[in-house]
């Protein structure tokens, strides 16, 4: 037997493949050593009868025992197909249950308890991610605006002093032309500081716009519209249905909502080729919906993305238990729709 499998380990089979190869090499062997025992203990004319039934008997155990072994192999089949799905990125795969008294139902539940732990790993570290970045934006942001800006201001400060001090020195201390030179300096130096600070307070509030932790989501979506039309020239139209859960969501239903809606409407500044959007924020019965829809050139979702932006868009609105759906056609537009479930509070 040990000879036997190691032939077949040889031909590269599958484990159905050596399993019904050997149990048909045996069936056969059987077949031929009882037609050699009944053509030397029957009759001549019997022959060919007995033969052809060994033969018949012989297909069909044949026939049966792969049928049964397909049957029983089937759930492990099965199983393969998960495995196979999975390690292709389709992580929402799972195995079909199967009976629990077998060893295949045994090892599909191990297999989809093991993918449930990795799935709430991943979340749980996609989170943490997610919030450090969303951390390190406010900090880097308030030392933008602190520290930078003060530095700034105290710059145009100085050159102001600077400039006055030197306009208000007795002409025999200085010469005029150099004087001249001198105030048109400070003036230039004081435009560049001013454009820095300006430069600085917009990037500050991309990063995490004050506004959103101050007055709330409506009012930095209000702010990120009008930050696309300026920034972008991008016309956005804003409809958000009244609704008072709008002043009470938790804070990570702010940051989502407001992160999905700043990338969907910059990857529409920045690839899509349109000329007006639409930014939609109502409640239905059972979810918060934001809409991002476009006029633009569409692209095919079957076309792999190398960009982060769907990634995180997807990323963070699975976090919160919801899903995010894109409808996009080539030289239709693109609707970008994300879905979160009501917040506990509003439940």
């Amino acid at each position: 037997m040990r000879i036997i499998w190691e032939w077949l380990r040889r031909w590269q089979l599958s484990l159905f493949e050596k399993v019904i190869l050997t149990n048909s090499l045996l069936l056969l062997a059987e077949a031929i050593a009882a037609l050699w025992v009944t053509s030397h203990a029957l009759e001549a004319h019997h022959f060919l009868i007995d033969t052809a039934f060994l033969v018949a008997a012989t297909l069909l155990s044949i026939a049966i025992n792969a049928f049964l072994l397909r049957a029983s192999f089937r759930p492990l089949f099965r199983l393969l197909e998960v495995i196979r799905r999975v390690s292709a990125g389709q992580t929402e795969a799972r195995a079909e249950p199967a009976s629990a008294d077998s060893e295949v139902g045994q090892l599909a539940a191990a297999f989809n308890a093991m993918l449930d732990r990795l799935e709430d790993l991943r979340h749980q570290q996609s989170a943490l991610i997610l919030q450090a970045r969303e951390e390190e934006l406010r900090r880097v942001s308030r030392e933008l605006h602190d520290e930078s800006s003060q530095n700034l201001t105290a710059v145009l400060v100085y050159c102001e002093i600077l400039m006055r001090t030197v306009e208000s020195l007795p002409d025999r201390a200085i010469a005029g032309e150099t004087r001249q030179q001198l105030v048109t300096s400070c003036q230039q130096l004081s435009e560049l500081a001013q454009r820095t600070l300006d430069a600085i307070r917009r990037l500050s509030q991309r990063l995490r716009p004050p506004v959103l932790d101050d007055l709330g989501l409506v009012a930095a979506l209000r702010w990120l519209v009008e930050d696309s039309r300026q920034r972008f020239c991008l016309p956005v139209e804003l409809t958000i249905e009244e609704q008072p859960l709008w002043q009470r969501l938790p804070p990570l239903y702010e940051i989502t909502l407001f992160r999905i809606a700043q990338e969907a409407l910059t990857n529409v500044a920045r690839h899509a080729r349109a000329s007006r959007a639409q930014l939609s924020l109502w409640l239905a019965p059972a979810a918060i919906h934001l809409s991002i829809q476009d006029d633009g050139s569409g692209y095919d979702p079957g076309q792999r993305s190398n960009g982060l932006g769907l990634v995180s868009m997807r990323e963070r609105a699975a976090l919160l238990g919801g899903r995010l759906s894109i409808d996009a056609r080539p030289g239709q537009g693109t609707r970008v729709e994300a879905i979160l479930p009501l917040p506990a509070l509003a439940a």
